[in-house]
């Protein structure tokens, strides 16, 4: 599947993913969700995560459909952990305040046990560095592009491919 990031003329990104069958499902996205959609690729890309965010859409989902009323009921328990994960990360990021593996693992345990889930395994300092340093590469990747341009990566592998200008 291809996941294309777009920096739109209008100021607004848009997420679009063509399936490897063809269909696609796209939409215009709050300037936050570019970093969060990358941070997904890096997360589900370093765990092997193929029933996280992207692994849903790759199934048909719409990316749509995770906004619905019930989505959370019917999303499998990978694509919970992978949001809990996701957002301990944004807010990595927001506060520049970094945690280790041990912290980073509390706190996913307790994000979890919010939501009546069982705590994953301990994440390690490794598989924190290899995450952040993915989502830097694609963060840098995304921030470098202008207005119209388009930051393309192959999912499950997560490959990039290429920043094309829009025609």
């Amino acid at each position: 599947m291809r996941v294309q990031l777009k920096k739109v003329r209008d100021g607004k990104p848009s997420l679009a993913c063509v399936r490897a069958h063809g269909s696609r499902t796209w939409s215009t996205v709050h300037p936050f969700f570019p970093l969060h959609d990358l941070t997904h690729c890096a997360v589900e890309r370093v765990f092997g995560f193929d029933e996280a965010f992207f692994g849903l859409i790759a199934s048909g989902w719409g990316i749509d459909a995770f906004a619905e009323p019930g989505a959370n009921a019917r999303m499998p328990v990978q694509a919970m952990v992978t949001e809990c994960m996701v957002g301990l990360l944004d807010l990595e990021r927001g506060t520049s305040q970094p945690m280790s593996g041990a912290e980073f693992t509390a706190a996913l345990a307790a994000s979890l046990a919010g939501q009546g889930l069982q705590a994953f395994r301990p994440v390690g300092d490794g598989e924190l560095a290899e995450v952040r340093a993915l989502r830097g590469t694609l963060s840098a990747r995304w921030h470098a592009l202008g207005p119209g341009e388009t930051l393309e990566l192959i999912f499950p592998c997560l490959l990039y491919t290429s920043d094309a200008a829009d025609e």
